[in-house]
Parts: structure tokens; sequence; C-alpha cells
């Protein structure tokens, strides 16, 4: 989405664990020009990525929003899932430009009235209701796993969600659970719900079968793509597990009005993934059952969804 910009525009980045993403959005508008990702990796400070953009840039900046995957209330932000740590007072200074820094996933949240609905993946018959009012909630497995929701008025709850505890609801991922407390002292959902999430059930399965083995989460989906009965059974209880999870955050934030799943991870599963047992796992929850099954649910396929909410979160002026 490349293009001439003519104008001074506003900087929207989505900083995740392991790239950042850049755009340019004209002064009162939200269309995204001049996309770029760079890895994180690349960069030993969270400014040379900035500055390495802006110098792609032929058009004087008015101010930056920045999404990042971690908290914002202090002046400090340090990226749980990423090398980069940087101070937005320190940076509005150093960048002499407007600093404003929101949580990556209330960028997501803020997207979804942005986003077109073929830019959505139903799961299920429910739809969200044409009037106004209700909470929207947002979850997606990254590098981290992100969530946020949005009140009836259009304020948003960020959170660190992904690191609520993990739950099992069968005996098999109670044994998983098991497993995995060889790894960790404590197993969040992000745990089993990422890309290292992918990979840790791959490993947990693996050793349930009495086997030593790793594979990260690219080989992971690419062994379930060919038929590997362990890398089907990682994605497997990854769906389960996801539907599971955003069923308990339907319920504890009273998201009726949708749960959008969101993260750089879906759309690479998207042939994989098991669409069903997402839905029937959401579903599960007992004599709330028939709460969930009225609550539309759906995959954002979205490129840029952080992109986007970021711009939304832009002045209008």
């Amino acid at each position: 989405m490349n293009s001439s910009i003519e104008t001074s525009c506003h900087i929207v980045a989505d900083i995740g664990g392991t790239n950042a993403r850049f755009a340019c959005v004209h002064v009162g508008q939200q269309n995204l020009h001049a996309i770029e990702k760079f890895p994180c990796a690349d960069f030993p400070l969270f400014i040379d990525a900035v500055q390495a953009y802006m110098r792609s840039l032929t058009v004087p900046v008015d101010g930056i929003c920045l999404a990042v995957a971690g908290p914002v209330e202090q002046d400090w932000i340090d990226l749980p899932n990423n090398h980069w740590a940087f101070s937005r007072r320190e940076l509005e200074q150093d960048l002499s430009l407007p600093v404003t820094v929101i949580n990556d996933f209330s960028a997501q949240v803020l997207s979804i009235a942005a986003l077109p609905d073929e830019e959505f993946q139903w799961i299920g018959e429910p739809r969200p209701p044409r009037e106004p009012g209700g909470i929207t909630a947002v979850l997606g497995p990254g590098t981290g796993l992100g969530v946020a929701a949005m009140m009836p008025g259009g304020d948003i709850i960020p959170s660190e969600g992904g690191h609520v505890g993990f739950a099992p609801t069968s005996a098999h991922q109670s044994q998983l659970l098991e497993q995995l407390w060889r790894r960790y002292e404590r197993v969040s959902v992000e745990r089993v719900l990422s890309g290292m999430g992918l990979a840790n059930l791959y490993w947990a399965n693996a050793r349930l079968q009495g086997q030593e083995r790793e594979l990260p989460a690219p080989g992971v989906t690419a062994g379930a793509r060919a038929g590997d009965d362990l890398c089907r059974q990682a994605v497997t209880d990854f769906s389960e597990i996801l539907g599971a999870v955003a069923g308990d955050f339907a319920l504890a934030l009273g998201a009726y009005r949708g749960v959008y799943l969101s993260g750089g991870i879906l759309p690479q599963m998207l042939d994989v993934i098991d669409v069903a047992a997402i839905r029937k796992s959401f579903e599960n929850k007992g004599r709330f059952q028939p709460v969930c099954a009225q609550v539309p649910l759906a995959i954002v396929l979205a490129e840029h969804p952080g992109l986007v909410g970021c711009a939304q979160a832009l002045p209008r002026k």
C-alpha cells in the first residue's frame, strides 16, 4: 500500500514482540500509506527503528501514535516480549514530536468497527447486532497473547489477560499442564496460545509419547499441513484451548456483542486450525452454554489491524 504522500502526516506504529510495523496517515484521515515492517531484532533501540522509518518519508511528521505489546500506563515502556524499552517523554524530546502510546490490543479493538465485513471469518451463525451498545472483546495469539475490550460508550479496557493461568478443560489438557510445569513454574495461557505456545504444545505432546522433541511454531503448522500426527495434535489442542479461553473472556468481560480472534498466528494457520473445535470449546460453559452460543465469534483476516486501530486513535483534526 505504498504511495506518495503530499501533505504532512502522522506516523502510526504497531510494535509486537517480533516485528514493528509502521505507516503514515494524512491528518484527519485514517487511510494507511507507506507501510513498512521491520524486524525488531535488527535495531538495538526503539528510536533507531522510528528514525529509520522517518528517513524514508518525504513529508513533515506531525506526531506519532504507537501501539505496543505491554503495559502503557507509566512513562517507561518496557516490552515483555521484546528487548526494547524507552521513555515516552524522552522519545518526544529526541524526536521533537508529540508521542501517544496505547496498548497493542487497544489498537486491535479500535480496528474492529473500521474493518469491512469481508475482513472477518465468522465462526458459527451469530452476528453482531445492528444497534449500538454492548461490549466487544479482542484476543489474539502472536509472539504473546493480547486481550482488550471496548465498552458501549467507546472506552477501552486494556489488559494483560494473556497472563492469567491456564485452566485445563479435559484430562488430556491436564496431562499437558503437568508436562509444562516441568518447563515453567507457572503456566499462563500465553504459554500455550502464542507462537511459543504452539511450540510448547508440540513439546508437551511429544513427552506424553515418551519423546523429547522441539519444533518452532512455523514447523508445527507445516507439519500439521503435511499430516504429521504430533503436529496435528498440537494444532487441535491450540484450537480447543483458544476457544475455551475466548469463551472465558466473553463471560468475564460480558462481551456478548462479539469476540474477535486476532494476532499474528491465526492468519498463518487458517488452513489447519479447527474452527469447529474453537466454537465448541467457546460454547462449552456449562450453565452458560446458551449464553455463549449467542455470542458472535470471528477471526480477523485484516493484514494490519493494529495500524488501522492506531489510525482510529489519532486526532480527527
